[in-house]
């Protein structure tokens, strides 16, 4: 019985975070009722406020999701930097719409620092380069590096023709290790 609760209280947020991803389209984030994203994903207030005190908590909610996705596939992938980029970039493909809304810095301005500031991708930088280089070079390695790479991300996201996550993964390697 409790493994149907789970999977209904999956699917219900599954379809506000769907709905708001649809609505963000539209407008921003300080213009989403509660009222149209519950009647968009087709659930009750009563439901929402279950999960979610406001759209933020939502957008945060989602935002954790992604966070947390990376930082899993760089812990479980370190040693292989092109899997774990070719991961990421699948991840972002199946999820493109809210990943060419959030990395446009169309939603959360502040979501780039999040990425910058996660300690599994500052961990992997630091790890594969702290052999080559010295202390003081690290921090401003580890921000070339990533700044570089988000928007290597971002211009891969907004692309028509876009790449495979393959293809992409080998060209932001083959930049990274230069």
């Amino acid at each position: 019985m409790e493994k149907r609760e789970d999977r209904r209280t999956a699917m219900s947020k599954r379809m506000m975070k769907d709905a708001l991803t649809e609505i963000l389209k539209e407008k921003d984030i300080y213009h989403v009722s509660i009222r149209e994203l519950c009647e968009r994903a087709d659930v009750n207030r009563t439901t929402f406020y279950k999960y979610y005190g406001s759209q933020f908590d939502l957008l945060s909610d989602m935002e954790k999701d992604l966070l947390v996705f990376l930082a899993d596939v760089i812990r479980e992938l370190e040693s292989d930097t092109i899997k774990a980029i070719e991961t990421a970039c699948s991840y972002l493909e199946n999820h493109l719409e809210f990943a060419r809304l959030i990395f446009n810095n169309n939603v959360d301005p502040a979501f780039p620092q999040k990425v910058f500031s996660m300690e599994a991708v500052k961990e992997a930088v630091l790890k594969k380069c702290s052999d080559r280089h010295d202390e003081n070079e690290l921090d401003y390695l580890y921000n070339y590096m990533t700044y570089g790479a988000y928007r290597v991300v971002y211009l891969w996201l907004n692309k028509d023709n876009r790449e495979s996550p393959h293809e992409i993964a080998g060209i932001l390697a083959k930049i990274l290790m230069y």
